[in-house]
This record gives structure tokens, sequence and C-alpha cells, in this order.
């Protein structure tokens, strides 16, 4: 079960949104929301000697402090006006570090992490980026919940996306509050070839039976149609409030990358995405 639930806010369009629908879902599990606003704080230039940093900088260092202190109070205002069970908003700075990094050290004492998506086509990449370096580096599930989506406290249809690796089965677990309370789970696997894979789903099922999960499961092929949009279909077919799925990345120099259909489900999906690696 979830008892605190962080909420990483970075000054990005779609934090007002996932805010507003973090509280209902507190509410539902009896947990507590822990919201971060979180400011990236440039590293100062230095003189022609390199020894004092210029003035400059810690002028631009107090505008982005003020800004953030705008933001914090403006959700502190919609948490107070909600009714919400939440700590008050906390400022990170992040120096010498991305804003993400910084998150995620906050976050290691959450159930869970919630963060929003902007729209914006043009803050997409370098949004998802920065959620790769949350969901990689944390060791907590991730919910990105895109603007303008709908979330239902709780979501009531689930769809997982299967496959026999550990980064779904460990989503599969750290949701199983959001299966537990759902109307229909529905487990969906393409291309899985090993011929006991249909016994190892039914396995599964019964798992979850024994943990109050009544859920269904399809397979097919995908025949070199595009996985992520086939989900996408299936999704709308089955009127899904929420995707489950493994987060599937690795470290890439001194970045973090996320594999293909996670990328893509990240920074295409308009349903809301949970995320676990």
């Amino acid at each position: 079960m979830y008892k605190d639930i962080s909420v990483v806010m970075t000054g990005s369009d779609g934090d007002d949104h996932a805010l507003r629908l973090s509280v209902p879902l507190a509410r539902h599990f009896n947990a507590r929301l822990l919201p971060w606003q979180v400011v990236e704080l440039p590293d100062p230039a230095y003189n022609t000697w390199a020894v004092v940093p210029d003035p400059g900088a810690e002028r631009v260092h107090e505008k982005l402090r003020h800004a953030a202190a705008e933001l914090a109070g403006h959700a502190q205002a919609l948490l107070t006006d909600a009714k919400a069970d939440a700590r008050q908003v906390h400022v990170v700075e992040a120096l010498n570090v991305s804003a993400w990094e910084a998150a995620t050290r906050e976050c290691f004492g959450s159930d869970l992490i919630v963060v929003g998506k902007p729209d914006q086509p043009a803050m997409l990449r370098q949004h998802a980026q920065g959620i790769a370096t949350l969901l990689l580096q944390s060791g907590r599930p991730v919910l990105v919940i895109p603007e303008e989506s709908s979330l239902p406290a709780p979501p009531k249809n689930v769809l997982v996306a299967w496959r026999p690796a550990a980064e779904a089965a460990r989503a599969l677990h750290d949701a199983l509050p959001f299966l537990q309370s759902a109307e229909t789970v529905q487990i969906v696997a393409y291309d899985d070839m090993d011929a006991h894979e249909p016994e190892r789903r039914h396995a599964l099922l019964n798992h979850l039976r024994r943990h109050g999960v009544n859920a269904t499961s399809f397979a097919d092929e995908s025949q070199g149609a595009d996985l992520t949009g086939l989900l996408f279909a299936h999704a709308r077919k089955a009127n899904a409030d929420l995707i489950v799925a493994g987060g599937y990345g690795h470290s890439r120099l001194r970045e973090w990358a996320l594999g293909g259909v996670t990328q893509y489900l990240l920074t295409t999906s308009r349903i809301p995405v949970f995320l676990s690696h």
C-alpha cells in the first residue's frame, strides 16, 4: 500500500494538473503527499583568474529562487484549498546536478512518485530524459500524468504491458494497490514466442487472484507493427485509465537512456503511465 506519495514539480506546465490529480489518489490510499518544488541553479561562472564567482550568477540564482518560492506558494495554496493530507511544499535547489537528480535524492523515502508531463512537443524530449533519470535512479515507481489527461481515484480499467522480464514483473507488483482497486485488469503481451509463456501467464493470473486481482490476459503477434501503437489501440478499446509497464533503460555515458517502447510510452501516451524499473 502507498503511504507516502512524492509529487515532483520542476516548473513545467503539467505540474498543476499532476498535483491536483494526486490529491484524490492520496485520499483513496490514505496516503500523505510529499510535494517537492525543484529549482535548477546554473553553475556560477568565474572571473578571468578563476578565483571569485561572477556576482551576476548570484543575481540569477536569487531570481530563480524567488520564482521557485512563488511556484511553491501556488502549489501550497492548491493543496490547502483541496484540504489534502500533505506536508508543506519543500523547495529543493539543484546546484551542480540536474533538477531531476536533486529530486531523486528526496524521493527514496516514498512509495510512489508522481510527475506531470507537458503537452508542448518542444519540451517532451528533455522532460522524458528527466523522468528517465528519476525512474532509473530512484528505485521507486513513477506515475506520469499527461497534461489534460483524466485519472479516476482509483483507476477503473488498468492495462498491463507485459513481457517476461524483471522490469515488467517489478512494475506489476509495484502497481498492486492500483490493480487491487480496479474493476478490470488486462495483461497484454505481444510476440511472446516461447511455447511455455501461455502457461506462465496463466500462473501469473492465479498469482494475482491470490492478491485479490481478477485479471484477464491477451496475447498476440505484432506482425511487424509498432508495439506502442498496438498497446495504445488496445488501451482505447479497453477504456483504460492507466497503463502499467516496465521501465526499460540503461546508463549511457553520463545520462540515462530509456528503451524504445518505454520512450514512446512516455512521450506519446495521453493516458497516465505507471513505470517501474
